[in-house]
């Protein structure tokens, strides 16, 4: 077989108009994904290229363990008590924080978002175990999106681009994202780690995507705690407000982590840039 250069077919499949609206969504065995990858299944990659770039919206199933999930979820619960929201830009140095970004200060971003965040680093200790459970996907996943396993995983901020993990925690009633876009010029792939599941943390709410004309087409019913979501950047898509039902039974320990819980994988540009390429709100 020819040799198969996963960037070449990229660049030439990206010369089409780019992706805007949701397609169709299909779901794949997540190990079955990280192993043929891991064996450069040429025909396996081929196919998931043309799928990501006809707005398909791919779930890997089974990711991440259910139980991880939530034990990170209480040991993050526990950061927001013992350490004051703050914000740093992405400059050399910068440690671990989180941030709450309620409705006065989500108006100072490119789209409106109301959420908890917490954001990691790769040049920063933590205890989390973030890195250990999140890189086999996530390397399968860049290289799937014609980079190396390991791109950005040395970088700090004065090298431009780096790796960043972001947890959000929406919360009941507002949390919120306005749809927008990405620009797929460091990260052709979107990943979304689901940590939360419709009907047992929230009832209402969560990622949607658009079919044509405008339809909205929410997605939350497909998705299972620890899936993997990927989609090419250009689709548009947004988060709609979390509700949760009284009647939502919770273990005792879990009351203080309901609501909907996501992470994303994403490789930003630092703020060494002095303009850099961000998201952008759909219009």
């Amino acid at each position: 077989m020819k040799n198969f250069n996963i960037s070449e077919n990229w660049e030439k499949i990206e010369k089409k108009k780019k992706p805007k609206y949701l397609k169709k969504i299909i779901r794949l065995d997540g190990k079955e994904f990280i192993q043929r990858l891991k064996k450069k299944d040429n025909k396996y990659i081929r196919n998931l290229i043309l799928r990501l770039y006809s707005g398909d919206f791919i779930i890997l199933k089974n990711c991440v363990s259910e139980k991880y999930i939530d034990n990170l979820k209480l040991q993050l619960m526990k950061i927001t008590k013992t350490k004051k929201s703050n914000y740093y830009k992405m400059l050399e140095g910068c440690p671990n924080f989180w941030r709450r970004q309620d409705e006065r200060i989500a108006k100072k971003y490119s789209f409106q978002a109301v959420r908890d965040s917490f954001y990691f680093f790769r040049w920063n200790k933590e205890r989390l175990k973030i890195w250990k459970n999140f890189d086999q996907i996530w390397g399968s996943i860049k290289f799937l999106g014609g980079l190396r396993y390991n791109s950005f995983v040395k970088n700090t901020p004065k090298d431009k681009v780096i790796d960043r993990v972001q947890i959000v925690r929406y919360p009941k009633d507002t949390g919120h994202t306005e749809p927008h876009f990405h620009d797929p010029v460091n990260q052709r792939i979107i990943i979304s780690l689901y940590m939360s599941e419709l009907n047992k943390d929230f009832h209402h709410g969560g990622t949607y995507f658009y079919e044509k004309k405008n339809k909205k087409i929410n997605v939350e019913k497909n998705i299972k705690k620890g899936d993997v979501g990927l989609f090419y950047s250009t689709l548009l898509h947004g988060v709609d407000a979390v509700k949760i039902k009284a009647q939502i039974k919770l273990r005792k320990n879990n009351k203080e982590i309901q609501g909907r819980w996501w992470c994303g994988l994403y490789s930003p540009e630092s703020n060494y840039y002095k303009k850099r390429n961000t998201s952008s709100p759909a219009i």
